[in-house]
């Protein structure tokens, strides 16, 4: 139902590659539930190509498609059954043979009867329809490898033939730039000829702007006799609004029947294709539409005559027939859509060459024999064995070198095999100390050397699992550089980096190696201290102090002092975990920084 649903979705939606060809791609959802569903399938297909019918009104169309998947469904059951076959790429060239057999002669017959077209008409319409139908084959084919590809991951019994992925790889690769390439060739000859046509009957409308009133009737009779087939309106903004309209009844027929044509090849400003509102096929629809260009919206009109009335502004509205220039679109696109055809007919035929010579390659019936294989067992501290293989012979040769060769990688897999494993040792012990050093890089600060904020919580967790545990005294010390910011910015980035540095030496050097110091903060240091009561802790504080405050720190030619602000926190048993003992001791920092800075307070 679902796949019903988006068929008939996309074949609402017509896809403009270029003038005169139009894709309709639910026919590929079609062609995937029959590989996917077999009988079911044909539902969706079916379902999506009458209601096509209804919508479009193009009822040979969906009976040419309706016969398409029946014999498509033919083809998987009489040649194969959907499991085996269907992942092949061969329906491809089933569609392709339905098409010349079948298809092309069908839709030359129902359109002679049905229509009074030229045969030549008639031949594009048909070729039309027999690439919509291989495209949308091989769009339903690539899908339903790629479902299976899917399901390869959880059962690889469902894996795909290598016949059928070079075939939906090359059509598609040579499908998808000649659309591409053909698209971009089509869009430039349109805009160029419609670009002609603007000219041209710009020309026109700005020779009529410029024309004396009385001249009008005598222009438009010249307009007439010279073949043109080309009407104008013209409107002068005076204080009474003159109008003149070279042919006010088809000019009147135009205003009430027809429509601006919303057709995706025709965008140029100030000139519109406007066609009947009457239900007709599309092709006759743009036969009969006519170009209309007012010059106000033009561009270049107003620059045109401005200044050359005196006696008000003039707009001129010109009207010509889009017959002839249709035609010769769609002779363009006859050429364009004949390469398409052939480009396709060699893709298939390319494929079909190449697919089946892959697979016999990669057969393995092609094998000749296999020779003895020797196993060696060599233990080592995995206790894996090796095997050996002493002869084998070749794969019958194809035309891909690399397939050819791999008796040659087959005899030399041993060597291989050991240089794997040395290299496999060596990438190991190469890994090992990799990680040690990203360990390292984990937790240290990379400016001072120190640990970081990630490693003092680590670490004060442990050393408060242990105090709880002997019930011992752990205490906590914050410190920071006094006027951290305003050292920046008088100094330099360089001289703060500077003092940090100093500052974690100074730190470190009157410091026990059981103590943890972390940089908690760009200028915030935290130091653990285990089995360290709080008079111990301000003791050593008072050190740091002193030490910081009498050091001058010299880079290039400039020397500084600086200070340090402490906050002290000791464990309450019990009561404290790692974030409550760092925040009472920020909290201690904070009040030694309000209270004058270079001093210690204790939580």
């Amino acid at each position: 139902m679902i796949l019903s649903v988006i068929a008939i979705g996309l074949n609402l939606y017509r896809l403009d590659v270029f003038f005169g060809f139009e894709l309709l791609l639910g026919s590929s959802l079609g062609v995937l539930a029959l590989l996917l569903l077999g009988d079911i399938g044909l539902v969706v297909g079916i379902s999506a190509s009458v209601i096509t019918w209804k919508v479009w009104g193009y009822p040979w169309c969906a009976l040419t498609v309706i016969i398409e998947l029946l014999w498509l469904r033919s083809y998987l059951r009489f040649f194969g059954d959907t499991a085996s076959n269907g992942d092949s790429g061969r329906i491809i060239l089933a569609d392709v043979l339905y098409w010349i057999i079948v298809g092309i002669p069908m839709v030359l017959l129902v359109f002679g009867l049905a229509t009074t077209l030229d045969p030549g008409s008639m031949l594009m319409l048909a070729i039309k329809q027999s690439i919509n139908g291989v495209i949308n084959t091989t769009i339903g084919f690539s899908l339903f490898l790629v479902f299976r590809i899917l399901r390869t991951w959880s059962d690889r019994s469902k894996a795909i033939s290598i016949r059928g992925l070079i075939a939906a790889l090359i059509m598609i690769s040579m499908i998808t730039p000649s659309l591409i390439i053909l698209a971009l060739v089509s869009s430039q000859m349109v805009q160029a000829v419609e670009l002609g046509e603007m000219e041209g009957l710009q020309m026109i409308a700005k020779g009529v702007a410029t024309t004396p009133d009385d001249e009008l009737q005598e222009l438009a009779d010249s307009l007439h006799d010279s073949g043109n087939m080309i009407e104008f309106e013209r409107i002068k903004a005076t204080a009474i609004p003159q109008r003149f309209q070279s042919s006010p009844g088809l000019l009147k027929t135009i205003s009430e029947k027809y429509r601006p044509n919303n057709d995706s090849n025709f965008k140029i400003r100030g000139m519109q294709l406007l066609s009947t509102t009457q239900s007709s096929p599309h092709l006759k629809r743009l036969i009969n539409s006519y170009w209309m260009l007012n010059l106000d919206n033009s561009g270049s009109g107003r620059d045109f005559y401005d200044g050359k009335l005196d006696d008000g502004h003039v707009n001129v509205i010109a009207i010509k027939p889009a017959r002839e220039l249709i035609q010769k679109l769609q002779l363009q696109s006859s050429r364009i859509i004949g390469i398409l055809a052939w480009s396709l007919l060699f893709a298939v035929l390319l494929s079909e060459i190449l697919a089946q010579e892959l697979s016999k390659q990669f057969s393995l019936s092609y094998l000749r024999g296999v020779g003895e294989a020797e196993t060696e067992s060599n233990s080592d501290r995995t206790g894996l064995q090796q095997t050996k293989a002493r002869s084998l012979k070749p794969f019958r040769t194809g035309f891909i070198l690399d397939l050819n060769q791999i008796i040659m990688l087959l005899n030399q897999r041993s060597d291989l095999i050991n240089s794997l494993q040395d290299d496999l040792q060596n990438t190991r012990i190469r890994l090992k100390t990799s990680r040690q050093e990203f360990d390292i890089l984990n937790i240290t600060d990379p400016l001072t050397g120190c640990f970081n904020r990630h490693e003092l919580y680590r670490r004060l967790d442990f050393e408060l699992q242990r105090s709880n545990r002997n019930r011992s005294d752990l205490s906590c010390v914050c410190f920071e550089v006094d006027h951290y910011n305003q050292i920046r910015d008088s100094y330099g980035q360089s001289m703060i980096e500077k003092v940090l540095i100093d500052l974690v030496a100074d730190i470190q050097a009157r410091s026990r190696t059981t103590d943890c110091l972390c940089r908690s903060g760009e200028s915030e240091f935290s130091l653990v201290l285990p089995m360290c009561s709080v008079e111990s802790a301000e003791s050593l504080a008072q050190k740091f102090l002193e030490a910081v405050k009498t050091r001058v720190i010299t880079l290039d030619d400039q020397q500084i002092s600086v200070t340090i602000s402490v906050g002290i926190s000791c464990l309450r048993t019990g009561n404290d975990d790692s974030e409550s003992l760092i925040n009472r001791a920020e909290s201690a920092l904070y009040r030694a920084k309000l209270e004058g800075r270079n001093r210690i307070v204790t939580s």
